[in-house]
């Protein structure tokens, strides 16, 4: 009878632990594809959206364009980039080449110009 107690009460204890974690803290090792997907903006874009010499007119054939259009989220992607990314990127040319790419920001957020 005690073992069964004691067995009952370490239950309850391991349940209040885990139900007092936060989410974020149980889901492990979240993915983050916003951020992913930056970074191969960022790697396969970077000669169309760099601030100086981009080029925002892609063929739709690219390396860059197929980054675009396979974007989960191409609002989210904008909003990871870094104050320093945006001293050397162009967001006008990056809305410009969404949607020369197929994957074109929404009109009227801040980020399509």
């Amino acid at each position: 009878m005690t073992n069964a107690k004691v067995a009952g009460v370490l239950s309850l204890l391991v349940l209040v632990a885990i139900s007092s974690c936060p989410r974020h803290a149980r889901a492990g090792h979240a993915v983050d594809h916003c951020l992913i997907d930056k970074k191969k903006v960022m790697r396969d874009c970077w000669h169309n959206i760099e601030k100086n010499f981009g080029d925002p007119f892609p063929s739709h054939g690219s390396i860059c364009c197929d980054t675009i259009r396979d974007s989960k989220d191409i609002h989210c992607v904008c909003d990871r980039f870094t104050a320093d990314e945006l001293t050397v990127i162009s967001l006008s040319k990056f809305a410009t080449v969404t949607h020369k790419c197929g994957n074109g920001l929404h009109a009227h957020t801040h980020y399509a110009g």
